[in-house]
């Protein structure tokens, strides 16, 4: 296997920017633009190391963030 392929379908992996819906301890955060490799053909993600520390260092600061939405919570009942 290499660098550009993946290890679940062995489709091509191409870079790409994304939004992530990233939680980290109690909080949930959208973070927007986020650079990941991405299967061309099953859409699995790869995440770079330094990107999952910024991803959890970001939701740490929430509270600066310069935009914020109202999401539902929803439970389902068995």
């Amino acid at each position: 296997m290499n660098a550009l392929e993946c290890e679940y379908c062995n489709g091509e992996i191409r870079p790409r920017k994304v939004t992530v819906n990233h939680s980290y301890e109690d909080k949930l955060v959208i973070i927007k633009d986020v650079p990941v490799g991405v299967c061309q053909e099953c859409g699995q993600r790869y995440y770079a190391a330094a990107t999952l520390d910024q991803l959890d260092t970001m939701a740490q600061n929430s509270d600066t963030a310069p935009e914020r939405i109202s999401v539902p919570v929803m439970v389902m009942n068995p």
